[in-house]
């Protein structure tokens, strides 16, 4: 089953259960006409979409449609973010009742020609640098986007010409019914659901039993009408099935006795520490003017989020390199020893979490390094541009 998504995040109007509109001259999926071109079509769809659409069975299919959804509402979101930024530079007020005072469409044009005078020395060179920036991380963002669109434009393509097969959506509230697209005439275009991917390509009848009381009867004629009682689901968001998981452990833990809690207390949190015995690491170190700093690492967790914070430091001091004001050059050398002390602590967590995982340190430090990049694409797009790792060396024969 795939995650929450908005109808008006991906555009998909509900024609038989297919997902995105599509201009159809944009989506370009070719048919091919002999074995020769079947087969360099083939090379090429999987190049386009990481998988052959002509011939993926529903789920598959559909699992990937759901991915470039998200990714696309990813890329809108990131886009709206940058637009807001843009706004700022030229100077534009938002009100919390009426938004920002210029559209999208004015603030580019606005900012495009703010840059063009300031390259003909037409306005000052600090306006053109003040806007620059926020204009090119638009641009790039909107490249996303359209990049994004056009996977799913492409999908949505591929499933009509192949004829389409049954869906099911499951709303994502308490109450949420069971739809077969995301265009059903009793939802809103800023209802939220959950595609239910598993059901692809099943019949109606199927989806109809597993749905249960849930099933729309507008989407789907054949659905019953009941309660939880006369018509139990199968069908469950992911929010009710954490819920669900969360009942039977509770269950379960009631369940035990005194002996067995303690015992499975001190599991869970061995299984959650930073080291094979469960000892926290401990960092303390006097750095002169910059003080004395300490960190204690207990669980995994707090192993990660220290690792993001050191890069996070590094990458901020690379960003800001020869901007320091000499009034703050104090506070920037602090930061650097800092920085520094960080970076001292990495090849100690990464020793420990490989004696506990049976690994290495380098192979720690790449694990770590990738869930910190990941990180910063997601929330810091900018940041994760300058990304960079520790040297191996510091990793090796550990």
């Amino acid at each position: 089953m795939s995650g929450i998504m908005r109808k008006k995040d991906t555009g998909e109007a509900g024609n038989a259960g297919e997902f995105g509109s599509v201009p159809r001259r944009e989506a370009n999926v070719e048919v091919a006409t002999s074995v020769d071109e079947s087969v360099r079509a083939g090379a090429a769809l999987i190049e386009r979409f990481g998988f052959d659409v002509r011939n993926a069975d529903p789920v598959e299919f559909d699992e990937r449609a759901a991915e470039a959804g998200k990714a696309l509402a990813t890329t809108q979101s990131r886009l709206r973010s940058r637009f807001d930024e843009l706004h700022r530079a030229v100077g534009d007020r938002r009100s919390p009742r009426d938004g920002w005072g210029k559209t999208d469409e004015q603030v580019l044009m606005a900012a495009g020609d703010w840059v063009i005078l300031a390259d003909g020395g037409a306005a000052s060179e600090a306006t053109g640098s003040q806007i620059r920036g926020p204009l090119h991380d638009v641009q790039v963002a909107q490249a996303e986007v359209d990049r994004a669109r056009e996977q799913v434009d492409g999908l949505e393509e591929a499933f009509r010409i192949r004829g389409g097969w049954n869906r099911a959506f499951l709303v994502a509230n308490g109450n949420g019914h069971v739809h077969s697209s995301m265009g059903c005439s009793t939802c809103r275009p800023t209802t939220q659901y959950a595609w239910l991917t598993d059901y692809s390509g099943a019949d109606e009848d199927a989806i109809v039993t597993a749905a249960g009381h849930r099933a729309c009867t507008s989407c789907y004629p054949s659905a019953p009408v009941g309660d939880a009682t006369s018509l139990p689901t199968k069908m469950h968001t992911p929010d009710e099935l954490d819920a669900q998981r969360e009942r039977e452990r509770r269950d379960a833990w009631a369940k035990l006795t005194p002996a067995e809690k303690r015992t499975q207390k001190r599991a869970e949190k061995l299984a959650a520490a930073v080291s094979k015995d469960g000892k926290p690491l401990r960092f303390e170190e006097d750095l002169g003017d910059a003080g004395k700093v300490r960190e204690v690492i207990s669980t995994e967790r707090d192993a990660e989020l220290v690792w993001k914070r050191g890069l996070g430091d590094a990458i901020n001091l690379e960003r800001t390199a020869g901007e320091t004001l000499p009034e703050f050059a104090e506070s920037r050398r602090n930061q650097e020893l800092r920085t520094a002390w960080r970076a001292r602590m990495r090849p100690v967590i990464a020793r420990a979490l490989a004696e506990k995982h049976g690994t290495t340190a380098l192979e720690e430090k790449n694990r770590l390094d990738a869930v910190t990049r990941a990180y910063y694409v997601e929330k810091h797009p900018k940041l994760a541009e300058q990304f960079e790792s520790d040297a191996d060396e510091d990793y090796l024969n550990q």
